[in-house]
């Protein structure tokens, strides 16, 4: 089985937070194959630019890939967008996007993010 990471998941990983997940995302982060999605990539510059992350992108996502084996998945943007265009319940594009690969995949997204477990099944923490 596959699961994608949101970004705040992914950072948390990054840093060693385990504590901060709770039992369905423990499950996954145990059982399943990990992936982020390249919008991920891009979120962590925004933080990164903005003083909320020190790490560049390719750090942490470097540090995920040996260390976790984390994979970052290779859909087509046109793929991604296409999807994210239906969810119109956010306005957050990062959001949209990250939802819409999990969607692609029919994959669970580990995020502790309200509003994507309000509006999308596949939501885990």
């Amino acid at each position: 089985m596959k699961a994608f990471l949101d970004t705040h998941a992914a950072v948390a990983l990054g840093e060693g937070e385990t504590e901060v997940f709770g039992s369905a995302a423990i499950d996954l982060l145990e059982h399943a194959a990990l992936f982020v999605s390249p919008v991920v990539r891009l979120e962590l510059a925004f933080l990164n630019e903005i003083g909320r992350l020190t790490a560049k992108p390719d750090e942490v996502l470097g540090d995920l890939a040996s260390n976790l084996g984390i994979a970052q998945s290779e859909d087509s943007m046109a793929a991604v967008i296409a999807e994210a265009v239906g969810l119109t319940w956010t306005r957050d594009p990062f959001d949209r996007m990250l939802v819409a690969t999990a969607a692609l995949h029919r994959a669970p997204l580990i995020t502790n993010d309200r509003r994507i477990h309000k509006n999308f099944d596949g939501a885990a923490w």
